[in-house]
């Protein structure tokens, strides 16, 4: 028989298993969202932080082509982009100007720098490595391949070609814009730096007139820029003003003192003043959306926060107490309506403040009220959409939206429609069951072939097991790189005329 010291016995231990993944969407939902802001600005991304990267890329491209072809570079056309996205982020530095490719890598001083030249390294902080910690982007062909090229595309300025790219004809003419716009001096010391592979202090200041903020007004390349954001967009479902018209709504708001960071509440606000533009009804349905979700996703984060409480409870105790509880902060619900719909239809109230309620409950802990204000403020977005339920169709229908998961329509039928006819407490039963349901459904979907598991308990042996707690999310719809766009194309600078002489136009393209 075996024999064990003390000493070999060691304590009992959790292991860490690396099974369970994050994930970003719990529920599944948010997809409606992101397609909904898509339709509303097409072209853009969250990631494309500047418009000039657009034209810079085109002129890079059409460079590095004639370039390669006439033996001047034997770079890879990866490393010839990576090479000037770091020059970029040099030039960009300390110019008070975010969402530049690169700017961490520099601000943080990891690059290398030769003293006897007096030169910053662009090529080893730059060209690609594979398995390399010391380069300034881990894609293969830099933020230009990760982040832009989506846009480039869309807008027809590139195409692939095997592994590389080549611009199209848009791509053409956006390249010869860049180089009829920027002087021929700062166009050649740029290509120098790239193929050189270094830089000094006396060149990005030469440079600056190349920087990201420094598109000329009215010159050739803000044009051609101005033209590719304006315009109205080719669509998979037609030709489409809803950028246009977003930009419409965008500059008029910053006038009166909104923000961008309120611009899709005040646009919500605004709706019946503005129903005339088409835009305006996607970003009031956007907002809707995003209510919604944050409330499907609350209930979530309370039943997650709920099994942490009870250690991982059975689950019929689980949702005895966590009914129990909802009811209890409703106070005398019960006595006041016999069903849903009874409730639902006495419902009102502002769902803006009722949703800034519930994302500060939730941000205290406070859960339990998080549940009961959720509720209600499903309710008043239900009453909402029946009041708009024709434009609500009609959008979706007209931006082929239907068939996306979380959806307005399909998600208030989900939630609040098939259970009008249940007591409060039925329905706080059921709609518990619900969300975990569909998490589980959505997330063991998502788990397809591979090994990922991105489900936040698991119930075994009738226990709901906590995996991890996850809190709401709401998604980002592009605006501050709409914002970002506007600023670099001079339209917030109210000296020059360019948002009122675009305000004052608008229209007029469709007369």
């Amino acid at each position: 028989m075996a024999q064990y010291k003390l000493e070999d016995i060691t304590n009992v231990f959790w292991a860490y298993n690396d099974g369970f993944k994050v994930g970003r969407d719990p529920m599944g939902i948010q997809n409606s969202s992101i397609a909904t802001y898509g339709c509303l600005l097409p072209g853009l991304t969250n990631l494309t932080g500047h418009i000039r990267y657009y034209s810079l890329y085109c002129w890079l491209l059409a460079e590095y082509m004639d370039m390669y072809k006439s033996n001047k570079t034997g770079l890879h056309q990866y490393n010839f982009i990576r090479r000037a996205e770091l020059i970029m982020a040099f030039i960009m530095k300390d110019q008070g100007v975010n969402a530049v490719v690169g700017a961490n890598f520099v601000s943080y001083n990891k690059y290398e720098y030769d003293e006897e030249e007096e030169m910053y390294i662009i090529d080893s902080g730059a060209d690609y490595v594979k398995g390399s910690d010391t380069m300034y982007w881990s894609y293969t062909s830099g933020a230009f391949g990760q982040y832009y090229l989506g846009s480039l595309l869309h807008f027809k300025l590139v195409k692939t070609l095997g592994k590389g790219f080549v611009l199209g004809n848009e791509g053409e003419k956006l390249a010869k814009a860049f180089k009829n716009s920027v002087d021929e001096n700062v166009r050649e010391l740029f290509l120098d730096c790239v193929v050189g592979g270094g830089i000094t202090d006396e060149e990005i200041e030469e440079l600056r007139p190349a920087g990201l903020n420094a598109i000329a007004l009215h010159s050739e390349e803000w044009h051609a820029l101005n033209n590719l954001l304006v315009s109205e967009d080719n669509t998979a479902f037609g030709t489409s003003s809803l950028r246009r018209d977003t930009i419409y709504l965008m500059l008029n708001d910053l006038k009166s003192g909104e923000t961008v960071d309120t611009f899709v509440e005040h646009r919500y606000k605004s709706y019946e003043q503005d129903k005339h533009i088409d835009a305006s009804f996607g970003w009031y349905f956007y907002y809707m959306c995003e209510t919604l979700h944050y409330c499907i996703e609350s209930i979530l984060c309370f039943l997650l926060n709920k099994m942490d409480e009870m250690h991982n409870p059975p689950v019929r105790s689980l949702l005895e107490e966590s009914c129990e509880g909802i009811l209890s902060e409703l106070g005398d619900i019960q006595q006041l309506h016999k069903t849903i719909k009874n409730w639902q239809m006495k419902c009102s109230g502002d769902i803006c403040l009722m949703r800034s309620d519930l994302k500060k409950a939730i941000k205290s802990g406070e859960y339990t009220e998080g549940v009961a204000l959720a509720i209600p403020l499903l309710f008043c977005l239900y009453n909402e959409y029946e009041a708009h339920k024709d434009e609500v169709a009609l959008f979706e229908s007209r931006n082929d939206l239907v068939r996306q998961r979380g959806i307005l329509s399909q998600c208030l039928k989900a939630y609040v429609t098939c259970h009008l006819q249940l007591s409060p407490k039925a329905y706080i039963d059921t709609v518990l069951r619900q969300v975990m349901n569909e998490h589980t459904y959505v997330a063991i979907g998502k788990m397809g072939t591979s090994n990922v598991d991105l489900r936040k308990f698991i119930l075994e042996d009738g226990c709901a097991v906590l995996v991890e707690i996850r809190y709401p999310n709401e998604t980002n719809p592009r605006t501050s790189s709409l914002y970002n766009f506007l600023e670099d194309l001079k339209y917030l600078d109210a000296s020059n005329g360019v948002a009122d002489n675009f305000i004052k136009n608008y229209g007029q393209e469709r007369n």
